[in-house]
């Protein structure tokens, strides 16, 4: 019979260590993008938004993934955002941001986005909270992570 090699008791279970991963690439995202909506200059009511969904793994929590919008560009304007109009979302972001356009058209038709071959496991989250660690504001990590867990993951690298 497998064994599945025991996590320590330190560490969250799975779900939350994929919410903490999600909260600190949406800070980190906001953060690169100086807390302004990259559409309208707005600074309320920012999201973060995936250009490749989230359920690739493989792009998940890359920065260059992620742009920051107000509340009304991420999901109500019917002109360009990308829920609303996904087509005219492309069309803005060629034309305002267009390395960023050339990243997301280069990994959808090389396919890169559904190349994952680790595991989603505690160490791959883990790996995860480590490496966003280095773009959010210490505060904002040990609020997401908690102190004691925060602590851990520093004695554990």
């Amino acid at each position: 019979m497998k064994r599945r090699k025991k996590t320590s008791s330190n560490v969250p279970a799975k779900g939350r260590l994929r919410d903490m991963s999600d909260q600190l690439w949406s800070l980190a995202v906001k953060e690169d993008w100086a807390n302004i909506c990259a559409m309208c200059g707005s600074r309320k009511s920012l999201n973060s938004h995936h250009l490749i969904p989230r359920r690739h793994e493989a792009t998940r929590y890359l920065l260059t993934n992620g742009c920051c919008l107000c509340s009304h560009c991420h999901q109500f304007c019917p002109l360009r955002s990308p829920h609303q109009n996904a087509a005219g979302f492309m069309l803005w972001l060629e034309e305002h941001h267009p390395q960023l356009h050339e990243w997301y058209t280069q990994k959808i038709e090389s396919g890169l986005q559904r190349k994952f071959d680790g595991t989603v496991n505690a160490a791959y989250f883990c790996g995860i909270i480590r490496r966003l660690r280095n773009y959010v504001e210490e505060e904002d990590y040990v609020r997401v992570v908690g102190v004691k867990f925060s602590q851990w993951l520093e004695e554990d690298a």
